[in-house]
């Protein structure tokens, strides 16, 4: 199936948390820590999953005697502030390091560091902005790599798609089939875009493309789509894609370009009453979900930076579930299980073991899970 809508999703905003959401989103941005004696202005998408990492993580055992008694300070785009909430408790939980988190778009937080920001670590939508922190010689060059690679959607208000090209099908296993699946996307895309644009007024958000990576990504659609001029005088931006999914959520838009891994909580029913496409008003209408086809906008490759002029140590990833046993041995032979333990991080830097833990393998497959794919980064550096 190659578009969805959320009536098919088990995970629902409670009111409540819309409330939050746009509280958080109006501000800009909006901090958080691990520890657990402080309130989070986020929770998990789903409430019955709150061990382990993302919906089917793998939770770390460990033989740690002690907790290093620590606290870091971590910066994230808005796309990603729900994965590294559990991510940092799951964290707090196997070390005792505290995460307090800022969330912004990529673009005020690296405006932040460029002004001094203490944040130990920085993990951007993008890669651009990490490496302008290596060129303006703020970081150390080895400081950076890559965590995440993310995906657009088109949310709207309405009917489910009827035309040809927007029904549903299976996955594609193969290079033909994938390249038919795209050019589906991308007609049925096309197709839901003219047909809000045709009312004056519908109004479509993208995150600013100055600030944010998803914007960058969704103007860059629109361009490729050939509707970018069309859009103007329906557009509304948003500081970052947080931002603008609260404007969809709260009804003042009918549609929006937001990351993969905020339009998976969506709620089934609209809780505003919506401006259709054929200028009627319904109660009824539902959230379409079209995922934007990747040769639309270039790769949205997320990268991180530990925010130091000292380079940080990224291997080996203690984290990881075997180690190298016997060189004798047969390869197949030569590994063993080794838990976690925090005596064998002396001499890591709290921010370095933060970003092991990010790049670990149980972290790294657990990304589909939030709507992210992986960069395959297990045992980076080893």
């Amino acid at each position: 199936m190659f578009f969805s809508s959320a009536t098919q999703s088990s995970r629902f905003f409670s009111n409540a948390a819309l409330f939050i959401y746009s509280v958080v989103v109006f501000v800009g941005f909006t901090v958080f820590t691990s520890s657990s004696a402080q309130a989070s202005s986020f929770s998990p998408a789903n409430p019955s999953v709150n061990e382990g990492i993302g919906r089917h993580g793998v939770e770390q055992s460990h033989s740690a005697i002690f907790k290093r008694r620590d606290k870091i300070s971590v910066a994230v785009a808005a796309n990603f502030a729900k994965p590294l909430k559990s991510i940092a408790e799951q964290f707090t939980e196997l070390t005792g390091i505290d995460v307090a988190v800022t969330v912004s778009s990529s673009g005020t937080l690296y405006a932040q560091i460029q002004h001094g920001a203490s944040f130990d670590v920085f993990l951007s939508a993008d890669r651009a902005r990490p490496q302008a922190l290596v060129d303006n010689n703020l970081v150390h060059e080895s400081n950076i790599v890559d965590y995440a690679k993310g995906k657009l959607v088109f949310i709207h208000a309405g009917d489910l798609p009827y035309e040809e090209s927007c029904k549903q099908g299976k996955e594609p296993y193969t290079a033909d089939a994938k390249s038919q699946l795209s050019a589906k996307l991308i007609e049925c895309l096309s197709l839901q875009l003219s047909k809000l644009l045709e009312n004056p007024q519908i109004k479509i958000a993208i995150a600013n493309p100055k600030l944010a990576p998803y914007g960058i990504a969704a103007q860059q659609t629109l361009q490729n789509l050939g509707l970018s001029q069309r859009v103007v005088p329906h557009r509304v931006m948003g500081k970052n894609v947080l931002q603008t999914l609260q404007f969809y959520t709260t009804g003042s838009v009918q549609g929006a370009f937001v990351a993969n891994s905020l339009a998976l909580d969506l709620p089934s029913n609209l809780p505003f009453d919506v401006a259709r496409a054929d200028s009627t008003k319904s109660a009824d209408a539902t959230t379409v979900i079209i995922p934007v086809s990747d040769t639309l906008y270039r790769p949205i490759i997320q990268s991180l930076v530990v925010n130091s002029k000292t380079a940080a140590r990224f291997s080996p990833n203690l984290f990881d579930t075997t180690i190298l046993v016997d060189e004798a041995m047969d390869k197949d032979e030569r590994t063993a299980s080794k838990p976690f333990n925090l005596s064998h991080a002396d001499g890591v830097p709290s921010a370095s073991l933060f970003v092991q833990y990010v790049l670990s393998q149980s972290v790294q497959h657990s990304l589909n899970d939030w709507g992210y794919e992986s960069v395959n980064l297990f045992g980076a550096g080893q």
